[in-house]
């Protein structure tokens, strides 16, 4: 999945009917001024994000609650990246960038 980034009076010019369409394959951020200022996306796109967003939820609050009970103290970054489902390589990646 790509992220198309669309003038607002572009996607105007388009019509709903072409952004909706567009929306089923790509996410794609309307701009103003080259500034962000809305999402279009699918639906179903947008209900696996929340349902990911949740269980990443749920797996940070299990941790933190066995570390409070003191059932664990500390966690790899692969085991805490497993728990959330998320690249541990992303996460290095990023943490580089903010580093350099």
């Amino acid at each position: 999945m790509t992220t198309l980034r669309m003038p607002v009076a572009t996607a105007s010019r388009r019509g709903v009917s072409k952004l909706a369409a567009d929306a089923e394959t790509n996410r794609v951020v309307l701009t103003s001024h080259g500034r962000p200022i809305a999402v279009v996306d699918s639906a179903e796109r947008l209900d696996e994000d929340l349902r990911r967003v949740r269980e990443a939820s749920r797996s940070v609050v299990e941790t933190v609650a066995d570390m409070a009970l003191g059932r664990t103290n500390r966690l790899s970054l692969e085991e805490l990246c497993a728990k959330v489902n998320i690249d541990p390589a992303q996460v290095r990646e990023r943490a580089a960038v903010k580093r350099g």
